[in-house]
């Protein structure tokens, strides 16, 4: 499985890898997260779950390849979003305080991986970007609940800029809660700041935060399964295997 789980004191650890320098987005790793996220629901206790991606970094979005090929076969389009959208949707209404540790890079759905999450803990140095745009897709995620959760100002400018944000920045738009030079320290520092609430009342509370965003998730799932094969999708992602850019790219403006 690209999926770990481990039992600590006090919290559930959860940690992936897909293989490869960075995590991607890929059908296995959802699937895998998906039945790990459904075996932790029947976990009492505790109620504290901490997601971390291995080798340095969160992830970088979307495997590309699995993007190439939902952009020529709108079946398979379906089943990938699919997924992901029930993996964001699992993670919004499940029974645990969520608590994401960050560094590296957390690019398009690693990033908006973030937003469904608690609390959000960053290494110094790390790089958030949505650059969906870019491929001649979008992010999801970030336009339907980010206008809740970030405001529309910022969540239209990340998506429709593509930029890249320091941990700095990041913090200023409320990608994440708390910037540090060491994680583990930090993680049980925020730990020791969430005990105080009843459990069970933090539950009640995230899935109330949650509930209404969900039909709007929905709605921006099947708009990207319709986006990623159009025709200016396949170029744009054609593109990035060629390592050229996409005809859209040549405007000029005086």
């Amino acid at each position: 499985m690209s999926v770990e789980l481990e039992k600590r004191r006090g919290y559930l650890y959860l940690s992936f890898n897909t293989g490869g320098k960075y995590n991607t987005f890929n059908t296995r790793f959802m699937l895998d997260m998906l039945d790990t996220l459904s075996e932790i629901e029947k976990i009492r206790d505790p109620h504290f779950l901490v997601i971390r991606g291995s080798n340095g970094n969160f992830g970088a979005g979307a495997d590309i390849r699995e993007l190439l090929k939902a952009s020529n076969d709108k079946e398979y389009a379906k089943v990938f979003f699919g997924h992901m959208r029930d993996l964001f949707v699992k993670l919004m209404s499940i029974n645990k305080v969520t608590v994401g540790l960050v560094e590296g890079i957390a690019y398009g759905a690693s990033m908006e991986l973030l937003l469904v999450l608690d609390i959000v803990i960053a290494k110094k140095g790390t790089k958030f970007a949505a650059p969906g745009g870019r491929l001649g897709v979008f992010p999801p995620v970030l336009v339907s609940i980010g206008p809740y959760l970030l405001g529309p100002r910022a969540s239209r400018k990340l998506a429709m800029l593509g930029e890249e944000l320091d941990t700095s920045l990041a913090k200023q738009v409320g990608l994440l809660d708390y910037e540090a030079e060491d994680l583990d320290k930090e993680l049980l520092i925020v730990l020791n700041r969430l005990k105080v609430m009843s459990p069970s009342a933090q539950v009640r509370m995230r899935r109330l935060i949650f509930s209404e965003m969900i039909s709007s998730l929905d709605k921006a799932f099947e708009e990207v399964a319709t986006q990623v094969i159009s025709d200016e999708a396949r170029e744009g992602i054609n593109s990035f295997f060629s390592k050229s850019t996409p005809s859209w790219t040549s405007i000029s403006f005086s």
